[in-house]
């Protein structure tokens, strides 16, 4: 059944799609602990996590406070339009038949029931011109590259990370242990600051690959 929020009612898809807030404990237990009351019939809970009291120590990011930060010239959807850019781009085997994200959608919601159709759904990729022509850039490289990864990262886990990190030959990557969220330094202080201002303004690498507390 859809909870009653503040913006309407909540379907558990619609709820599964702020599966970025949910590495955010502090923020988004309060929100959980609304819906979960709304459900059996309390007070309508707050329409998202981000409309909820975020405590001090909780940095809040540009993605949560959203386009309106950028101005008022920005619309709305730029920064889901871009992301899909990149998405989108990433590959040219994008699905173009509805009825095969139809069937995928059906199939993920009996197989996982707790993210459902989320990741199977049709998405603008099936609608938008196929990427450009230029060859995919090879991963299995000795490039000195710099790898910065939260533990707690629901869109780029860890183990993605860890892999591209075995591709990247000459890489070094940099685990923040505790850390939660897709941003690391952008987030605020991060233990990784100083490794990653090294490379940015000297072009050197840890020794090894750190891990360092949250």
């Amino acid at each position: 059944m859809p909870v009653p929020t503040t913006g309407g009612a909540l379907s558990g898809g619609a709820v599964r799609s702020e599966y970025g807030a949910f590495v955010h404990v502090a923020t988004v237990t309060p929100w959980i602990v609304a819906l979960k009351a709304a459900a059996v019939g309390g007070p309508p809970a707050p329409a998202t996590p981000t409309a909820t009291a975020v405590p001090d120590s909780v940095p809040v990011r540009s993605a949560d406070v959203g386009a309106g930060a950028f101005g008022a010239d920005v619309p709305a959807d730029n920064p889901s339009a871009v992301v899909w850019a990149v998405f989108c781009g990433d590959t040219r085997s994008w699905q173009r038949n509805p009825e095969q994200y139809r069937r995928d959608a059906i199939r993920d919601r009996a197989e996982y029931p707790l993210a459902g159709d989320l990741g199977a759904n049709i998405q603008p990729c099936a609608f938008w011109k196929p990427a450009g022509s230029e060859p995919a850039t090879a991963a299995s490289n000795d490039v000195n590259a710099l790898i910065v990864q939260n533990q707690w990262d629901p869109q780029a886990t860890l183990a993605m990370a860890q892999g591209m990190r075995r591709a990247l030959h000459g890489a070094r990557m940099v685990t923040v242990a505790g850390g939660e969220g897709h941003g690391v330094v952008v987030a605020g202080p991060s233990c990784a600051d100083a490794d990653v201002t090294r490379y940015l303004t000297t072009g050197g690498l840890p020794a090894k690959d750190p891990t360092c507390g949250g």
